[in-house]
């Protein structure tokens, strides 16, 4: 080649890199990319290699910058990804669980107005088959591989009725299911939620597991119902909230907050410059809910969790009440790869406080560091792992038990839950090539009906105020 041309072309190259973008690393790796699906012995797919190239490029930020929350979802885990984040799922509606001594799969409850639910199966009965298979001695996940079918299939089931000795067959459609965000302390005899204390009805008594799309809406209805109630005091439940949409988590502290011209600032997002990417702010005229409240939070209540709590906190709105939140306040951008490539979960940014304090914990953050969202002195209320276990399962039950005999399960459940306990400890250690030494019995802790320090200290605290 002339060496005038030589120069054209290398001119030509540099300048269709600076203007499109494209580096030379960019090109180094389509090339490799290329190179590896046509002349690798393992005969990989394109498809194969761009996903394992997204998914090392995320790891590293795993790895190698204190970024667990980045992600890549291929496409053949989007559906489920999205409906993590609806709070929706293709089934049949049935919570379960593998019980830890008899290795059964007991249904925990129904979720309301689902084909099980609507069909009668209850809390306490036993899942003994699906589509013609045993299912004693499988794990859970084991279980839930057999109800893996087409959307508006039939399920077929062989249920043992609570108290009962003889099975019944069921054969039910899988539908879009949706279970709510919002609970309350229990669940009426036609399936309408109770948003109060069983054993004090003036204090209102509100759950959100997640904030979904849906979440803002349920915790509106809710707060009629409350309102309507003339509840004088309101308990707020953000344990083991892992987050959710930031922007309904805004809206919902709206129904709380009174903005004002010193402060209207829910939460502000930083990029890694320091710069601002975000504010989130109160908008006026939409506080619904203005009676006294506690919010209850754990080591499991994570981001937009963390973002309310910090904001009702910091606004003095609430007593926050248990143990320090979890610390993931960390922006993840949600991309969706063109041409059905999957998404691309980044994270871009850091949340921040109104009082603009910092929410996240980083790798090497110290307890005396500022993260997370630290309860108010008097609400400081620490509980060990195997009683926040028991006060999580006796929860889960109250909040959504609809059988008629919920009250008799439940009792029940009280009676082997010392020997559940003790046998996941067993378990516990064996995982961890432990001594397995003979424990002390399992006394749960707290008043009944709830057997949870930590509402206790709520209810004390909204009853003297």
């Amino acid at each position: 080649m002339p060496r005038l041309n030589l120069y054209v072309f290398l001119i030509a190259v540099v300048l269709y890199f600076f203007c499109s973008g494209i580096t030379m690393r960019d090109r180094v790796l389509i090339d490799s990319l290329h190179r590896i699906e046509n002349d690798a012995l393992a005969n990989p797919t394109a498809k194969t290699l761009f996903e394992g190239a997204m998914t090392g490029m995320i790891q590293e930020l795993n790895n190698s910058f204190d970024d667990p929350f980045s992600a890549y979802i291929p496409p053949s885990e989007q559906k489920e990804y999205e409906e993590n984040l609806d709070n929706r799922f293709d089934g049949i509606g049935i919570v379960y669980r593998e019980t830890p001594i008899e290795k059964e799969s007991e249904i925990i409850f129904p979720i309301l107005n689902s084909p099980a639910y609507n069909a009668g199966i209850k809390s306490g009965d036993k899942l003994l088959q699906v589509n013609n298979k045993e299912t004693k001695g499988l794990t859970f996940h084991e279980v839930s591989e057999l109800f893996r079918n087409d959307l508006k299939q039939k399920t077929e089931l062989l249920i043992l009725p609570y108290g009962k000795t003889e099975p019944v067959e069921f054969s039910l459609l899988r539908v879009p299911v949706f279970r709510d965000s919002v609970e309350g302390d229990s669940i009426d005899v036609d399936g309408n939620r109770i948003f109060c204390l069983e054993d004090d009805t003036a204090i209102a008594y509100l759950r959100i597991t997640s904030f979904s799309n849906r979440t803002a809406m349920e915790v509106h209805t809710a707060l009629k119902q409350i309102s309507k109630n003339n509840a004088q005091g309101l308990i707020l439940d953000l344990r083991d909230n892992p987050g959710g949409y930031v922007n309904i988590c805004v809206e919902i502290a709206g129904f709380f907050l009174q903005p004002s011209p010193e402060q209207d600032i829910i939460v502000s997002t930083r990029f890694h410059d320091g710069n601002t990417k975000m504010v989130y702010r109160l908008e006026k005229q939409t506080q619904i809910c203005s009676i006294p409240m506690v919010v209850l939070i754990n080591n499991e209540s994570a981001s937009a969790a963390e973002i309310l709590s910090a904001a009702l906190q910091d606004y003095g709105r609430a007593t926050i009440v248990g143990v320090r939140s979890f610390g993931k306040g960390t922006v993840q951008e949600i991309v969706y790869l063109p041409f059905n490539f999957g998404t691309l979960q980044l994270t871009d940014a850091s949340y921040w406080r109104p009082s603009n304090r910092n929410i996240h914990r980083n790798q090497d953050a110290q307890e005396s560091d500022s993260w997370g969202v630290v309860p108010d002195s008097e609400g400081l209320v620490p509980i060990s792992d195997t009683q926040h276990y028991a006060a999580f399962q006796i929860r889960e039950r109250r909040s959504n038990c609809v059988a008629e005999n919920s009250k008799l399960f439940l009792e029940n459940f009280l009676l082997r839950l010392p020997d559940e306990v003790r046998e996941l400890q067993t378990a516990q250690k064996k995982k961890l090539n432990e001594t397995i030494s003979e424990e002390e019995p399992f006394v749960l802790q707290g008043k009944p009906p709830y057997y949870d320090p930590q509402l206790d200290k709520a209810i004390e605290i909204l009853k003297r105020d």
